[in-house]
């Protein structure tokens, strides 16, 4: 089953199913942590406030373990010349641009 699935997103992308995953796991879990940090400061009852805190901190260690993923297996490099990231970002947005123009 795991074949099936890899194949489809092959032929979807360019990258693997665990990278798009751990990726897309990435950026949800900073806008959870995003959406718990402003819970967390608008929060007028201290138990609330401590629960939404409490919340928040499990998001950010969850974040820290993808990102930490993404490290490990190299598909993200924080510290790639500039040029690079933005040349990845431009090729990455540029085959989304493709795909979508190709559906419509």
């Amino acid at each position: 089953m795991a074949s099936i699935v890899d194949s489809f997103f092959k032929e979807m992308t360019d990258t693997s199913v665990d990278e798009t995953l751990a990726l897309n796991g990435i950026a949800a879990a900073a806008t959870v942590a995003g959406a718990y940090l402003t819970a967390t400061l608008q929060a007028t009852t201290p138990e609330v406030r401590r629960l939404f805190s409490e919340y928040l901190t499990q998001c950010i260690m969850g974040h820290e373990n993808l990102v930490g993923l993404a490290l490990k297996k190299n598909w993200i490099n924080p510290y790639d010349v500039p040029e690079n990231q933005i040349m990845v970002a431009y090729k990455q947005a540029q085959n989304i641009v493709d795909e979508v123009s190709q559906e419509a």
